[in-house]
Order: structure tokens, then C-alpha cells, then sequence
């Protein structure tokens, strides 16, 4: 029985292709199927604030931070970003890796 991976992801158009090219790129380097890999949207504080500036409230990491949580939790296997989104400073504990 394979294992199952989730990829946690922004629900934004851009974020998704980026995961699901990371899906596929699993699939294609491994022994997994499509059926073993979930994608999981994440609402995250930086897609909730709407009407504001997003430095007011904290900026870049508002788009990471609640999908790095779900990974430090083992709630996901995988968190899949657009560099873009990411803060300069990598959050301890994990390890960004860059794919194009």
C-alpha cells in the first residue's frame, strides 16, 4: 500500500498550478498515482484581509504562515508556495526548496 501525500496550497489560481506541478512531478518520480496525492486548499490570513494594506498586518508571511503551521503539525506532507509569497527568512524548523 503506497502512502498517501497531502500538498497544502493557497486556493489562488497561481498557487494551485504550482501544486499541482508538484503533483505531477511526484507522480512522474515515483511510484505514487494520481489517488495518492491530495492537494488542500488553505485560506490564509493574507487571502482574508481584503480591505487593508497587508503590511499593517504583518505582510509577506500572512500568505505562509498558516499553511507552514499545517505542515509543522503534520496536517500536510508537502506546502507548496509562489516564491513571491514567501518571507525572506526561512521559518525554523523547515527547509525551502526551490523547483521550477
Amino acid at each position: 500500500m503506497n502512502k498517501k501525500i497531502t500538498i497544502g496550497s493557497r486556493g489562488s489560481k497561481l498557487a494551485l498550478l504550482y501544486a499541482q506541478k508538484a503533483k505531477d512531478d511526484i507522480i512522474r518520480n515515483t511510484e505514487l498515482s494520481n489517488e495518492d496525492i491530495v492537494i488542500k486548499k488553505i485560506t490564509t490570513k493574507g487571502d482574508q484581509v481584503k480591505d487593508s494594506r497587508l503590511s499593517e498586518f504583518g505582510g509577506k508571511g500572512l500568505f505562509s504562515s498558516s499553511i507552514e503551521k499545517e505542515l509543522q503539525d503534520k496536517s500536510i506532507d508537502v506546502a507548496v508556495h509562489a516564491l513571491k509569497d514567501l518571507p525572506a527568512i526561512e521559518t525554523d524548523g523547515l527547509i525551502t526548496d526551490i523547483f521550477f
